[in-house]
C-alpha cells in the first residue's frame, strides 16, 4: 500500500510538471509570438537604422526576419562556433565570451541543419525553461501569483527582446534560475551542477555563487538548517568559470585571457558609483536626439533602480540569495566603469521581478502602467536591434 502511494504520488508530481511546462510553452507562445509578429509587420514599416554587417546576414539578404536575432555580439558567438577561441593582446578577441552557448549550438547545428538554426532553438527552448523555473522558483517562495506575474513582467522587460536572441540571457537565466530554485529545494548536487553551467554561459554565474553562499552561511549561522556534505555541491559553481580557463588555456594558451582582453572592451576597475555620477552628470537632460547618451542614462538609471531594489529587499528581510543576487549582480559590471548593456544585464537579475510582482498586489492602476512602459521600450529596442541600430 505504501508503494502503491509513493507511485500514485510520484505520478502525480510528474503530471503536475508536465502542467507548468505546458503553461510555460503556452505563455512563451502567447508573449513572443505577440512580439515576433510585431517584429515582422515593424521591420517591413521601418527602414533600416543602421548597415548591417555581412556577417549578422547568416540566413542570407533575403530573411531579414531570421538574421534579425543574430546582431552585434552575436557575431562573436558565431566566431567561437565556427572557429574556436582567438586572443589578439592589442585587440578586442572573441575570448571576452564564455563557451557554453556557441560550443552548444555547434555540436547541436550537426543535429539541426546548422549553427544557426541550433543557436535559434537553444535560445527559445532555454526561454521557455526560464519561464517554467522562473514561475516555480516565484510559486516556492511566495506563491502561485507573484510566480506568474514576475514572468510577465520579464517577458515584458525592455531587454527581454534578447531571450529570442543569439545572445546569453535566456539560457543564462533559465540555468541561473533552476540552479536557485533546486537550492531552496535543498537538491545541493544537483543546484551546483545547473550553477556550474551558468557559470560556462557568463561572469554572473560568480554572483550566483557568491548569493547562494551567503544564504547558506546565513541560514546555519542562524541554525534553520544543519551543516551536511551534499551542501560541499555549491563548491561545482565556480568551476564553470576554472573549465572556462581551461578552455582557454588549451586554445590561446592563456587562462587569464578573458581578463586581459577587458581593457578593449572599454572596462577598467572603477568604484561603482563612478560611472553612474558621470552618467547623470552628462545627460542632456532636453533629450536631444542622441542615442548613445542617451542610452546611458537609461543604462544608469536601470542600474540604479535595481541597486534600489536590493536595498528594499534587504531591508525588509527577503531571503539573502535573492537580494544578494541582484545587488552583486549589478555591482559586478558598475566596477568596470563602462554602462554599455546595462538594462541587458538586469534582465538576468530575475528575483529583482519577484519584488516587483509582490509591491504591484493590490496596486492595478501600477501594474498597468508598468507594463505598458516596459512593452512601450520593448517595442522601441526590439526593432531598432533587428534593424542593426543598437549595440546590445
Amino acid at each position: 500500500m505504501a508503494n502503491d502511494c509513493a507511485a500514485q504520488s510520484g505520478s502525480e508530481s510528474r503530471r503536475e510538471l508536465l502542467r507548468l511546462l505546458g503553461r510555460a510553452l503556452v505563455t512563451f507562445l502567447l508573449w513572443r509570438g505577440s512580439l515576433y509578429l510585431f517584429d515582422l509587420i515593424g521591420l517591413s514599416l521601418i527602414p533600416n537604422l543602421g548597415k548591417c554587417r555581412d556577417n549578422w546576414q547568416v540566413f542570407g539578404q533575403a530573411h531579414p526576419f531570421w538574421n534579425g536575432f543574430f546582431r552585434w555580439d552575436s557575431g562573436w558567438y558565431l566566431a567561437i562556433a565556427e572557429r574556436g577561441y582567438s586572443f589578439h593582446p592589442d585587440s578586442t578577441s572573441s575570448v571576452a565570451f564564455y563557451p557554453l552557448l556557441p560550443y552548444l549550438s555547434r555540436y547541436l547545428g550537426r543535429i539541426f541543419g546548422g549553427t544557426p538554426i541550433a543557436a535559434l532553438v537553444i535560445a527559445n527552448v532555454a526561454a521557455v525553461g526560464a519561464i517554467f523555473y522562473l514561475r516555480r522558483l516565484g510559486s516556492l517562495l511566495f506563491g502561485p501569483v507573484v510566480g506568474q506575474r514576475s514572468v510577465l513582467l520579464l517577458l515584458v522587460f525592455p531587454t527581454s527582446l534578447f531571450l529570442s536572441a543569439f545572445y546569453t540571457e535566456s539560457l543564462f537565466t533559465c540555468l541561473a534560475a533552476a540552479s536557485m530554485f533546486h537550492y531552496f529545494r535543498r537538491s545541493y548536487l544537483l543546484c551546483g551542477a545547473l550553477g556550474f553551467l551558468a557559470g560556462l554561459t557568463r561572469a554572473t554565474g560568480l554572483v550566483l555563487f557568491a548569493a547562494l553562499a551567503l544564504d547558506l552561511c546565513w541560514r546555519l549561522y542562524r541554525r534553520e538548517d544543519q551543516v551536511h556534505w551534499r551542501m560541499l555541491g555549491l563548491a561545482l559553481i565556480p568551476l564553470g568559470l576554472g573549465a572556462f580557463m581551461w578552455i582557454l588555456q588549451y586554445q590561446v594558451g592563456d587562462p587569464l585571457a578573458f581578463s586581459k582582453t577587458q581593457a578593449h572592451w572599454n572596462r577598467h576597475a572603477s568604484w561603482p558609483w563612478q560611472p553612474l555620477l558621470d552618467a547623470f552628470a552628462g545627460t542632456d537632460y532636453t533629450f536631444q536626439p542622441n542615442f548613445s547618451r542617451t542610452q546611458r542614462f537609461i543604462d544608469a538609471a536601470h542600474a540604479l533602480a535595481f541597486l534600489i531594489v536590493a536595498g528594499i529587499m534587504a531591508f525588509t528581510r527577503e531571503r539573502v540569495a535573492l537580494w544578494a543576487f541582484v545587488l552583486l549582480g549589478v555591482l559586478l559590471p558598475l566596477t568596470t566603469y563602462n554602462l554599455g548593456s546595462m538594462n541587458r544585464y538586469m534582465l538576468g537579475l530575475f528575483p529583482a521581478f519577484f519584488a516587483f510582482a509582490k509591491w504591484l498586489e493590490g496596486h492595478a492602476e501600477l501594474e498597468r502602467w508598468l507594463f505598458f512602459s516596459f512593452a512601450f521600450f520593448l517595442a522601441i529596442y526590439s526593432l531598432r536591434f533587428m534593424q542593426c541600430g543598437w549595440a546590445g
